[in-house]
């Protein structure tokens, strides 16, 4: 035989059979595909489409007009849904439903599977002794922020309006995002600024020759959103490298976004910011470079604030050489750094974490009090930001109406607020105070507390603290589709549906509002889930407020509702079934809109223009914050040496590594630790923890190994990543992880997960706004002698499930 016939018969053979094979499966994939149905829905990640086969969903894919650069999160969003980790069932702790209490036996007891009715019933007959008892204000909603999903129907919202109606209950003031920059900002620049609305990328692209990322990972954290995240910032950033702007990194960490502008890297000291910002003042004042003009038109106090920056009101001039001992960044390189920058066009991009440390009300007003000396505050490219990480800030804005929520209305006999990071306190301190922005607040004696959509053993500081003082209440009631950390620290639990099992509205961003989306029914509850909103339902009509709760309104009628107060409606007048069919409304979006300066309209104008402040202008002196007469807070900005940091020489010789807790890579803060996703990062299925060459050579600690992270207040194990992107003395995990308790002592559990906050302090900012300061952390490592298995995603052992 020649081998042309040989060849043809073997590829003929090889061929007819891949016919015959490509025959099969194309009626087979037709079959499939008339099956499959294709579901507009959105979420943090980005939006999406469900591909629905048989009631399960058999593929995510983005929404390619509305996501610009989707992210791999929002694959994860199917394995969530269907995740063993799912509360399938009414549950009631053991203990708890035989009537003897034991809160000490919270999260260790296996729970009971009940009805509806009874879980309904003990839950609204705790609410009702506590209210007997010490009145609403023995109620603690601690539902906390909006971030459980970006549709309409937020649990905390839910929780909120509940309570309003039967008397109220107490609330958290302030937040953890931005809990000491928030109280402070307004009354120093007339807003919070770290939810504004940012100099348009256009102007920042023309006009900017130097950025500097002040800890800011622009890169990272807009891979999510509070609203739905469309990513088109990407974009922006792209041009931004072609521009050829230099970008300046301070921080730590060469994060993402450094990589990715291939910045200049400052490896500051953590906790040392603020001393570093008054170096590059005192070197402005000193040789003259300052903006003169800037500072006498547009700001106030100045004047007040240049003594101590002399060292005449302390003994210690704030001068480079004085800030290189604490920020270990070399005199000469402040000195050039703030020339540079008074040369330049300059957009200082702050970020968030350095706030939450140890006196991180200082920083955002050191930051504007810089740029205000630098005076390019108003001109375009130049100024600061302190949201450009957050909700694709930049993006230009379409100045139209999106979509809004449920009110949560008025808050009943019950004013009482506790600042966000103080929940452990209220609990453990009855009777004691707190400061807060001037006030002082008493704690009352709680009694029982709800969550709702939220995970307070996840973002609140030193887990062991927290878990002592859940321990302690009557009753702990839990909503939650998943047997989060939380959960399994309740007496109560109701199952709730995720934003795949119900309807929903919601739109994007908070920056451009120019996309409306339905949030639509996916697949069916799964297992006995009820949806928030018929929970919140089927509670109020034990307090006899359920018509008051739901005004006679389904889901879909609130959802339509909220839709025809949009622009979509009335002035697009789009249909709120054509909407609904195809999934979302788009904006256009102004020429005008992409030339916005932030504070530009004030630098033309400050008389008719004038910022909401004492005197109109900056504040970088305030009469209102000097007659505070705080200890740890005055009148100007200042540098106050943190407690725990690696200054501190008698702590940093027990615990010799700065732990910082960023914000993490694949999740918002704790959602989508239960999704496979997280593989792309977990080291042997736990929380890695990011350490310098230096470092791990010194504790013998080597790549992908498992080590123990200890200090005073707790231990947890973390999977080792050796890396050069991290300066020497400092270690960072990323914040989120489930925690998942292993019990070593007789007071404390290890997390055998690598939750961070096991390790953080729950030491307040100051006294001004009393938030948090879990970046002010100091850690060891060892290695981990015996290492069991992660349960952190597994549901407690139930009875009759």
């Amino acid at each position: 035989m020649n081998n042309s016939r040989r060849d043809f018969l073997k590829k003929g053979a090889i061929g007819t059979t891949a016919v015959a094979l490509t025959s099969t499966s194309g009626v087979a994939a037709n079959i499939l595909e008339s099956r499959t149905v294709k579901i507009p829905s959105a979420s943090h990640f980005g939006a999406f489409y469900a591909h629905v086969r048989d009631d399960k969903i058999v593929d995510i894919t983005s929404q390619l007009d509305s996501d610009a650069n989707p992210t791999v999160i929002v694959k994860g969003l199917a394995d969530r849904n269907s995740s063993n980790s799912r509360v399938k069932y009414p549950v009631v702790r053991k203990s708890y439903l035989e009537g003897k209490g034991r809160g000490d036996l919270r999260g260790k007891e296996e729970f009971v599977r009940v009805s509806w009715d009874t879980a309904l019933d003990l839950a609204a007959n705790a609410i009702k002794k506590a209210q007997k008892k010490g009145g609403n204000e023995s109620i603690y909603n601690a539902s906390y922020g909006g971030w459980s999903h970006p549709g309409a129907f937020k649990p905390n919202v839910l929780a909120g309006r509940f309570f309003n109606q039967i008397g109220g209950a107490i609330g958290t003031a302030g937040e953890y995002s931005n809990g000491a920059a928030g109280p402070v900002n307004p009354s120093v620049v007339g807003d919070m600024e770290v939810y504004s609305i940012q100099t348009a990328h256009e102007q920042i692209i023309a006009n900017t020759e130097v950025m500097v990322l002040w800890g800011a990972d622009l890169y990272k954290t807009n891979r999510v959103g509070y609203s739905v995240a469309n990513h088109r910032c990407f974009d922006a950033y792209e041009e931004y490298k072609k521009a050829g702007m230099k970008v300046i990194l301070i921080d730590p960490i060469y994060n993402t976004s450094g990589q990715e502008f291939n910045a200049d890297w400052i490896k500051i000291r953590p906790g040392s910011d603020v001393a570093m910002m008054m170096a590059m003042m005192n070197h402005l004042y000193k040789t003259g470079k300052y903006d003169k003009a800037f500072i006498k038109k547009y700001t106030h106090g100045f004047d007040k604030f240049l003594p101590y920056l002399l060292g005449k009101t302390d003994g210690i001039e704030k001068t480079a050489k004085w800030a290189e001992k604490l920020t270990e960044v070399p005199a000469k390189t402040i000195e050039q750094l703030a020339e540079l920058m008074v040369s330049k066009r300059t957009m200082i991009a702050g970020n968030w974490a350095m706030q939450r440390a140890e006196h991180g009300e200082q920083v955002d007003w050191s930051i504007i009090t810089l740029a205000s000396m630098i005076g390019q505050i108003g001109l375009p490219g130049g100024g600061f930001g302190f949201s450009m990480h957050y909700e694709g800030g930049g993006d230009a804005a379409s100045g139209k109406r999106t979509v809004g929520g449920l009110s949560q209305g008025k808050g009943g006999a019950v004013n009482l607020t506790i600042p966000a990071s103080r929940m452990s306190d209220l609990i453990n301190k009855p009777g004691q105070t707190v400061t807060y922005k001037g006030k002082t607040i008493t704690y009352p004696k709680v009694e029982v507390m709800l969550s709702a959509g939220c995970s307070p053993i996840g973002h609140q500081p030193d887990v062991n603290e927290l878990i002592e003082a859940m321990r302690k209440l009557d009753t702990v009631v839990v909503m939650e589709p998943w047997w989060t950390p939380t959960a399994k620290m309740a007496d109560i639990v109701f199952p709730a549906t995720t934003t795949m099992e119900r309807d929903d509205i919601s739109s994007g961003m908070s920056y451009s509002n120019d996309r409306v989306y339905a949030m639509k029914q996916i697949v069916k509850p799964r297992y006995e889930s009820k949806d928030d909103y018929e929970i919140f339902t089927l509670l109020a009509k034990r307090f006899g407020t359920e018509k008051k709760f739901t005004r006679d309104r389904t889901p879909m009628d609130w959802i339509e509702r909220l839709y025809k107060k949009s622009y979509a409606k009335k002035d697009m007048n789009v249909t709120f079934e054509k909407f609904w069919e195809k999934g979302s409304v788009h904006y256009e979006i102004p020429a005008s809109a992409r030339k916005y300066v932030r504070h530009e309209a004030f630098r033309k104008d400050p008389v008719n223009n004038a910022l909401k402040t004492e005197t109109g202008k900056i504040q970088i002196f305030s009469d209102k914050f000097e007659n505070y007469k705080y200890e740890d807070f005055k009148g100007h900005p200042m540098w106050f040496e943190p407690k725990e940091w690696l200054g501190n020489e008698k702590l940093a010789k027990k615990y010799p590594l700065h732990l910082v807790s960023p914000h993490p890579t694949y999740r918002i803060h704790s959602q989508m630790d239960n999704t496979w996703v997280q593989n792309a990062h977990k080291v042997q299925g736990r929380e890695p923890i990011r350490i310098s060459p230096a470092d791990a050579k010194k504790f013998d600690v080597k790549d992908g190994e498992i080590v123990e992270v200890y200090n005073d207040r707790g231990s947890l194990l973390a999977g080792v990543v050796v890396t050069k992107t991290i300066r020497e003395g400092v270690v960072a995990i990323e914040e989120g992880a489930w925690y998942s308790p292993e019990e070593t002592s007789k007071d404390k559990s290890r997390c055998n997960s690598g939750q961070v906050n096991v390790l953080t302090s729950s030491r307040p900012t100051s006294q001004m706004a009393s938030a948090t300061s879990a970046n002010s952390t100091l850690v060891s490592i060892r290695k981990a002698k015996v290492v069991t298995p992660n349960v952190a995603y597994n549901p407690p052992r139930i009875q009759g499930a």
